[in-house]
């Protein structure tokens, strides 16, 4: 007698569900038209119009943007080669700088040495051959004499910029055509 019931049960489930199948009917929306605006008695605003009111950012000569006051240090110079020596009562630094910027760069960068606190033990401005800060562009010999009391060969340096590089200006009787083949 169970298996009657039972399927009575399952008789009886498959009718209801059956009876729900009208019920998912799909029904899609009717579009009965779009309505149309009417007319505004406002008029429409201004057209936006762009105005500049800033300067145009520099660029160097190579037309890479200028946004801090080290950029030719940062982008166009570099130091290699670099010996720190003592010579008699002196200590002395020879290297080389070479100038990637297709102009002569001038300003002035100081080798420092820093004491374990902080503090300046030794201090020394580069220069070139002849006691200038013009690097030209290319590979210059750079030199400088570090004012210390201390044996700094084995510390670490910073080079830190004093006055910052910029193209330097052409000396009177120099031309662009005259300086092609220096560097």
């Amino acid at each position: 007698m169970r298996r009657p019931a039972g399927i009575a049960l399952l008789l009886t489930v498959l009718f209801l569900l059956t009876g729900l199948l009208p019920a998912c009917v799909r029904v899609e929306p009717e579009i009965v038209g779009t309505p149309t605006p009417s007319a505004s008695p406002t008029p429409l605003p201004e057209p936006f119009t762009a105005e500049i009111t800033a300067a145009p950012a520099a660029v160097d000569q190579l037309g890479k943007r200028i946004e801090t006051e080290d950029h030719y240090y940062r982008y166009y110079l570099s130091f290699g080669d670099l010996r720190v020596y003592e010579y008699n009562t002196g200590t002395f630094l020879d290297g080389i700088c070479v100038n990637a910027y297709p102009q002569a760069l001038e300003g002035r960068v100081n080798i420092v040495y820093y004491s374990e606190d902080g503090r300046v033990c030794g201090i020394g401005t580069i220069h070139t051959a002849d006691g200038g800060t013009r690097l030209e562009s290319g590979r210059n010999a750079v030199y400088a004499e570090i004012q210390t009391d201390i044996n700094v060969q084995d510390r670490d340096f910073v080079l830190e910029v004093e006055t910052p590089f910029a193209p330097a200006m052409e000396e009177p009787g120099e031309t662009a055509v005259g300086n092609a083949g220096n560097g």
